[in-house]
């Protein structure tokens, strides 16, 4: 064992110089793991929700379960409402006593506060303070959205949105919600890029924005088709516009109202996933999917799980450092950081719970 350990200290100290654009130059594998928990059967990856403290959480079976991957005990386990009317959106593990729950009630937003017995202590309307947008609708979706986050007494909540057909849109569509808890006020946060509002985008293509939020609480928001970061303080303020263009992305295909070729470009197209945050290392990861060619010169469709894909690095101040080319066949949603450093997983099994981690090296 401390063969192996002096082996990788030595390959980060004289792998860390490498000016190649490739993801085995920069990140070297220190371990793997497996978690091999009964629980987590048939629970896709990608809807997992990683807490603080080592706590996963997740909806299985009309329930909310959170567990401590430390010791592997399930420390909270309650069973949603199942009457009519009600719809599950997302969730977020508060403590082992509460659990708060963004859920659709009669067609009406809410977020709630419960507790292992399913009594709901708390309840916050956010439909009644949301304003009304006619030319795309903001909504809440765990399979899409990061989970909420909670700051002070603020919870912040990560939308999605549907583009209707039709001409460009003039009015704001937020992207991100946040409650005061205290005084149960609703400030919608941000607006959808200009990007969006040409009328070049229709249906729920563009919904998979992804959001972070670092040290400084600032937030960092990233959208499928737009090359643009944009930060925003707690408050809702615009801090910055940050350039942030992969070298493999040199335009966005416009989806039509065509329901193939919104699906097509779910697949296909060329844009951007995840923004990931290192807060071990203060930095920030783009994931980037290249565009891939539906079918190959047999005319075989091509498998949309083998596209390549890359990460953009920037440092703590925004700036690109490196664009990295990652393995092909890695699942690269829900990408996280922990001290030991990036956990990749195969795209093969989405339930299969068989992780790599990878120390980065990066100057």
């Amino acid at each position: 064992m401390k063969k192996l350990y002096y082996i990788v200290i030595l390959l980060l100290f004289f792998g860390c110089t490498n000016e190649n654009n490739d993801f085995y130059s920069h990140f070297i594998q220190e371990d793997s793991c497996e978690l091999k928990y009964d629980i987590l059967k048939d629970v896709s990856y990608h809807l997992y929700h990683y807490e603080a403290d080592s706590i996963l959480s997740f909806h299985k079976d009309h329930k909310l379960i959170a567990m401590d991957l430390k010791t592997g005990k399930v420390v909270f386990n309650l069973r949603l409402p199942e009457q009519k009317g009600f719809t599950y959106r997302d969730h977020l593990y508060h403590n082992q006593d509460s659990i708060f729950v963004c859920s659709i009630i009669n067609d009406n937003m809410y977020i709630l506060l419960m507790d292992q017995k399913g009594e709901v202590y708390n309840k916050w309307n956010l439909s009644s303070q949301a304003q009304i947008i006619t030319d795309g609708y903001f909504f809440i979706d765990a399979r899409y959205s990061h989970p909420m986050v909670l700051i002070k007494d603020k919870l912040y909540v990560l939308g999605s949105y549907h583009l209707k057909k039709g001409n460009p849109i003039s009015q704001q569509v937020p992207i991100e919600i946040a409650l005061d808890l205290q005084n149960g006020t609703v400030k919608q946060i941000g607006d959808i890029p200009i990007e969006y509002k040409k009328g070049e985008f229709f249906g729920n293509h563009q919904n998979e924005y992804s959001r972070i939020i670092n040290e400084k609480s600032e937030m960092v928001f990233s959208f499928p088709s737009c090359h643009n970061l944009f930060v925003y303080d707690t408050n809702g303020f615009s801090l910055k516009t940050i350039n942030c263009q992969s070298q493999y992305i040199e335009r966005f295909e416009p989806i039509n109202t065509d329901l193939s070729a919104i699906i097509d470009a779910y697949t296909y197209n060329a844009q951007y996933s995840d923004l990931v945050y290192d807060k071990y290392h203060k930095l920030y990861y783009r994931v980037v999917l290249h565009k891939l060619n539906k079918y190959d010169k047999n005319n075989n469709k091509n498998d949309f799980n083998k596209r390549n894909w890359s990460i953009i690095v920037l440092d703590e101040d925004f700036n690109i450092t490196t664009e990295l080319m990652m393995p092909i066949g890695q699942f690269w949603k829900r990408l996280f950081f922990t001290k030991q450093g990036l956990i990749l997983k195969s795209i093969e099994n989405n339930h299969a719970n068989k992780f790599k981690i990878y120390k980065p090296c990066i100057d």
